[in-house]
This record gives C-alpha cells, sequence and structure tokens, in this order.
C-alpha cells in the first residue's frame, strides 16, 4: 500500500443531539465538507457522533445511526477521506460504541470501546468490547482509541509496540476534566511517539447518572510526537486542522530510541506480581 507521508488531519467537532440523528447527519457533513475544504485527508469525529447516549435504543434509533454510519462511509468514497468516529452497534441484543475506520468508501477496521466509563454508568447501557485496533492505511499505521481508553496507557502502548504512527480518538469529554484530556492526548503522544488526534464535542447533554447538565469543550487537539500541540479546538463547531508529517515519528524514533531500550521482561514480571497482590487484596480476609 502506498503510504502519504504528508497530510493534513481533522478533528471534526459539533454538538452532538442526543437522539437526533438526522440534525447529527447535518452537522457531520458541515464539519467534513469543512475539513476537505481546508485539505484534510483524515477526519475524526466525536464519541457515539450519530446518537450520543441514550438509555435505551430502539430499532427506529437503531437504524437511523446505520444509516448515519453509510453516509460518512460514503463521505469518505466522495472526497477520498478516511472517515473515523464512534457510533452504536448492535450484536445479539449487545449495544458497543464501535469506532468504524473508513478508507476511500471501505470499512477497513472496526473497535469496540474497552473501557466503559462507569461514573456516567456506561456499563449499564453499553457492551465492552475486547479487541484492539491498528491498522495501515494510506495514511499511516493507525490505532484506535475511543475516549476513556484515553486514561489506560497499556492500550496506547500495545499500538506503538505494533508499530502504529497516529492514534485517533472520538470522545466526549465534559469541561469539568478537560485538563485532563488535553494532558493526555499529549502524554499518549510523546511517551509512544506518534501523532494523535482527539476529536472531543462541544454543547452540553445530561448526565447518565443524575441528569445535570454536563458542558463540553470543543477542545479536540492535534499533537505532534514531542507533544508539540499543532492545533486546537476553542469550542466552536467546525474543522480543527494541521498536518501530519509522518517523517517526524520516525526521526523521534530514531533520537530517542525508546522501543529498544524497553525492559519488557522486567515489565512481564511486575505485572504478575501486581496481578498476584491485586488478587490477595480481594481474598476473603485480605487487606483493603
Amino acid at each position: 500500500m502506498s503510504v502519504s507521508d504528508h497530510y493534513l488531519a481533522a478533528c471534526v467537532q459539533f454538538d452532538v443531539s442526543p437522539g437526533d440523528v438526522a440534525a447529527n447527519v447535518a452537522s457531520m457533513q458541515a464539519g467534513i465538507e469543512e475539513a476537505v475544504g481546508a485539505g484534510a485527508s483524515l477526519c475524526v469525529l466525536p464519541e457515539l457522533w450519530s446518537t450520543s447516549f441514550l438509555t435505551s435504543y430502539d430499532e427506529d434509533v437503531v437504524a437511523q445511526a446505520e444509516a448515519a454510519e453509510e453516509a460518512a462511509r460514503a463521505l469518505s468514497e466522495q472526497h477520498k477521506l478516511i472517515v473515523v468516529g464512534s457510533s452504536i452497534e448492535v450484536v445479539d441484543d449487545q449495544v458497543f460504541n464501535t469506532a468504524r475506520l473508513h478508507q476511500r468508501g471501505e470499512t477497513i477496521a472496526t473497535y469496540r470501546k474497552l473501557h466503559l466509563f462507569s461514573p456516567n454508568l456506561e456499563h449499564r447501557h453499553h457492551a465492552r468490547g475486547d479487541q484492539a485496533c491498528v491498522v495501515d492505511t494510506e495514511f499511516g499505521r493507525i490505532g484506535v482509541l475511543i475516549c476513556y481508553d484515553l486514561r489506560f496507557p497499556e492500550l496506547a502502548r500495545y499500538y506503538f509496540r505494533c508499530g502504529a504512527e497516529v492514534l485517533v480518538v472520538p470522545g466526549q469529554w465534559p469541561e469539568a476534566r478537560a485538563q485532563h484530556w488535553r494532558t493526555l492526548l499529549r502524554a499518549r503522544a510523546i511517551e509512544n511517539e506518534l501523532f494523535v488526534v482527539g476529536c472531543n464535542r462541544t454543547g452540553q447533554e445530561a448526565s447518565l447518572r443524575n441528569g445535570e447538565p454536563m458542558a463540553f469543550p470543543g477542545d479536540g487537539r492535534i499533537v505532534d510526537p514531542t507533544g508539540e500541540i499543532l492545533a486546537m479546538g476553542t469550542g466552536d463547531a467546525g474543522a480543527v486542522v494541521a498536518p501530519v508529517e509522518l517523517r517526524k515519528v520516525r526521526t523521534m524514533r530514531r533520537i530517542l530510541p525508546v522501543m529498544s531500550d524497553q525492559r519488557l521482561d522486567v515489565y512481564q514480571r511486575l505485572l504478575a506480581e501486581s496481578m498476584a497482590e491485586m488478587a490477595a487484596r480481594k481474598e476473603p480476609g485480605g487487606q483493603d
């Protein structure tokens, strides 16, 4: 596969309306058209961009969400893009939060969110995925995270060890913890010597836990392997665009050879020890 070494990536941010799939499709289309107008070849959408978080998904909403995903795939074909964002996927009565990576009209990879955000009761409404996703594309080797996954460095590290050059992160990360989002995007870029494209939504939405309104800052980031923030959202809907130069990944990995300097033998031993310690604490009579 021929790989483009230099291209523009975009975070396509908008206010995701719960259950209003038609409005969300219109926002997605407008955002992608703006990104394409700026020259973007890789577009990342928010988490659950077509429906947002609902406590139930009836057949009509599921059908609309599937049609919405088809609209995103069609735009990837029309504009010769990669488009990736998460939406619902229903399998055997289980609802997954699934990212689909569309390249030039073909869905080349899917990823089901591994880590569900229990403080907002996601685990009551969605099923957990159990597979990672790293895939070769026209724009480099891409790994996929979804929102809360960003807090778990093990998954991003797996992608690094698999040779990922870009991490894409569809998100719905609230203003209350915005500094965590911004810091973690940079941390994942620096420690894994790759580009990170994290798209965060705008607007407000009620919490699943208590119904209180949560504000979303629209602060997507595109971060290079040195940790430099190349572009950032400032709360408005639309495309946040910056260049991705894959040579920077190769340069950083040559200057700072983290891959070859890893101590996998030690990590494996420490992991085994920590797992044994965790199991002991859970045993009857163990200390909390």
